[in-house]
């Protein structure tokens, strides 16, 4: 009512908290033209969820992006995630503007490359599964396999053991990276 009342919009991230299907109802059951999505490309993965139909399913909804790509490497505990430069990572991100830009022509995307070291989803643990185990058998290994077809193309980017001022070069190298990357690919 708050959003209504004062015409302002409210995009709700898909941020690590809710399975794709869970946002879905939220925002079905909301039914308002003040209250969408703010379309992550990458957090889901960290929930087992495939990118592409993470978007797909969002896209309805969409009216703000963050627009990231994405490396994975194999761990003992499940497997590494990370932030990488658009246009270096698995994502089809040229798949996922288009399907974005047709569900909403005025839509808005913004860059979100941190450069940080990757972040641990220990998938093959069992405290993973503690909020929903019965997840397990369909996402596993669908997850496991696409992080075995999609070795990174070059290391991912780190920051343990870097002096300050080299994290914030390599911060500013990899956003200036990405936003080549939008300028070149974005009509």
């Amino acid at each position: 009512p708050i959003v209504t009342k004062h015409r302002v919009r409210l995009a709700i991230e898909n941020h690590k908290d809710l399975i794709i299907d869970e946002q879905v109802t939220l925002l079905k059951e909301l039914s308002s033209e003040w209250v969408g999505a703010l379309v992550d490309t990458g957090n889901n993965i960290a929930l087992l969820e495939a990118p592409q139909q993470v978007v797909a399913s969002l896209a309805p909804y969409a009216m703000s992006v963050h627009l990231k790509d994405m490396a994975v490497q194999p761990d003992r505990d499940g497997f590494l995630l990370s932030e990488v430069p658009l246009g270096t990572g698995f994502l089809d991100l040229g798949t996922m503007i288009e399907a974005l830009q047709k569900a909403n022509p005025e839509i808005i995307f913004n860059l979100e490359m941190a450069t940080r070291d990757p972040l641990l989803i220990p998938c093959l643990t069992e405290g993973y599964w503690s909020t929903f185990p019965e997840r397990r058998s369909q996402h596993l290994q669908t997850a496991l396999d696409l992080v075995q077809r999609h070795p990174p193309r070059q290391p991912p980017p780190t920051i343990k053991g870097k002096p300050l001022d080299q994290q914030l070069a390599d911060e500013e190298a990899n956003n200036r990276s990405s936003l080549s990357w939008m300028n070149k690919h974005f009509s």
